[in-house]
């Protein structure tokens, strides 16, 4: 009976989240600044390891931006790549003037990874707003001119929504799961609490990342990203999470399920950095997909109705988040796939998270 109470209560509570985020996102709005008469200088900061299969595309897409090129700077960091990723950012910088190569140098830093990049991309950015995103990502014509109508002077940090594009049944799953777990992180942060900005899609004012001394002033993260933002809203500056289809970007899928798991792995470490709030939601989440199969076993009935209640609450906010960005809604086909996905996923990521294995990201240990 004690069993039987906790699994209960564990459901209840994962319902009562979803119905308060499905309340926040029917409530959601964004408006956009008007287009100013001059429209501000701005920095495009990339960071590229081993990225030849993706970096074209990114570049390329970046190529069609409306933005007004003599106010644009796109800066890309070559982070010691041993493809041909190098080659194809000088190839691009040699033919369009506003892009710079840059090649990534051990240094004494203590930093690794992306933040070392960025670290030593900053050093060329200029204006008054650094665009953050990474190499295996496209972005829309509007994109910078939407995320800088997304900055009011007090914002310091803005970032848009990225989802996964690419064909194939896990490529799907990971496309839903994106919009889903993002749509999710910036609902918390509409009802006022900081959540954290994806680092392939932000926008960062220059003084706010002056001010906390940039990715050289802060302690170095596996989640660089999340570190970045949650130090600039701890100096007072506001935050703005949008789900717009104009800053709506567009990932690679990551190839193979044990490459998934690293990546779930290195979100979780980073994550330890989290107020306990954030652990307290997570909790709730993994216990349900742990809890609820064994409330089935005890008592099928009520199991089912809980899992069915949250399968319908869950499709209503995905579905919800997709009009949002203005994305083709998945059907109840993959709906049914993705419940399928997300409960091994869940599981398979928190075992994996406890084994002493170090995270590898890019052929990097961590």
């Amino acid at each position: 009976m004690i069993l039987f109470g906790i699994c209960i209560g564990v459901g209840l509570l994962y319902l009562a989240i979803q119905v308060w985020q499905l309340i926040t996102l029917l409530r959601y709005r964004h408006n956009y600044l008007p287009e100013p008469n001059v429209w501000p200088e701005i920095s495009i900061l990339i960071a590229a390891r081993n990225e030849e299969q993706n970096i074209r595309h990114c570049l390329d897409s970046l190529l069609e931006l409306d933005y007004p090129k003599d106010k644009l700077h796109i800066i890309c960091g070559n982070d010691q790549s041993s493809d041909n990723t190098g080659r194809i950012l000088s190839e691009y910088a040699n033919l369009y003037p506003h892009i710079t190569a840059v090649e990534i140098q051990d240094d004494n830093s203590g930093l690794k990874a992306k933040a070392r990049v960025m670290a030593q991309l900053e050093t060329f950015a200029k204006g008054e707003f650094y665009l953050i995103t990474d190499a295996d990502i496209r972005v829309k014509p509007e994109w910078a001119k939407h995320m800088v109508r997304s900055m009011p002077d007090e914002t310091g940090v803005c970032s848009g929504t990225t989802v996964v594009k690419g064909s194939g049944g896990l490529n799907k799953m990971q496309e839903i799961d994106w919009a889903y777990f993002m749509g999710m992180l910036n609902i918390i942060s509409y009802n006022g609490v900081p959540a954290t900005a994806v680092g392939n899609n932000m926008m960062v004012r220059a003084t706010a990342y002056h001010q906390v001394g940039g990715y050289r002033g802060i302690q170095f993260s596996i989640t660089e990203d999340y570190k970045l933002y949650s130090e600039i809203c701890k100096k007072g500056w506001k935050w703005n999470n949008i789900m717009q289809a104009e800053v709506t970007a567009y990932s690679a899928p990551v190839l193979g399920v044990g490459t998934l798991l690293h990546q779930r792995k290195r979100w979780l470490s980073g994550g330890r950095e989290l107020p306990w709030y954030w652990w307290v939601l997570f909790g709730i989440f993994g216990l349900f997909y742990f809890l609820i199969p064994v409330l089935v076993f005890i008592s099928p009935a009520a199991g089912l109705s809980l899992w069915g209640i949250k399968w319908i609450l869950q499709s209503l906010l995905i579905r919800g988040i997709y009009k949002l960005i203005e994305e083709p809604k998945p059907g109840v086909v993959n709906m049914l796939a993705y419940e399928c996905f997300i409960s091994a996923n869940t599981i398979m990521t928190a075992i994996f998270a406890l084994l002493p294995l170090k995270t590898n990201w890019k052929n990097r240990h961590y």
